[in-house]
């Protein structure tokens, strides 16, 4: 019985995206969760920074799902301001 393997890394797009948000409350683990929502999803790279209530992330993200919805679900999370491509 032969087994055939698919390469699913052919369906993955590398996506690079700033984030800027006021909370009182760290961002990360909400906006973590906002992307690995959908199977597939994964972070590649995150880098965050805060100064009192503002707070500023790049995210590398290999995704499965176009850039636009991705980006609509990270803007959901409470406290995000600006999510767009870097």
């Amino acid at each position: 019985m032969r087994r055939y393997f698919t390469n699913n890394a052919m369906n993955h797009t590398e996506l690079r995206l700033r984030v800027f948000g006021t909370s009182r409350k760290p961002l990360v683990h909400d906006i973590l969760n906002a992307i690995v929502r959908r199977k597939g999803n994964r972070i590649r790279q995150l880098d965050f920074s805060w100064l009192n209530n503002s707070q500023r992330g790049i995210l590398n993200i290999e995704s499965q799902e176009p850039q636009e919805s991705l980006i609509r679900r990270i803007a959901a999370v409470e406290g995000v301001l600006k999510v767009f491509p870097a």
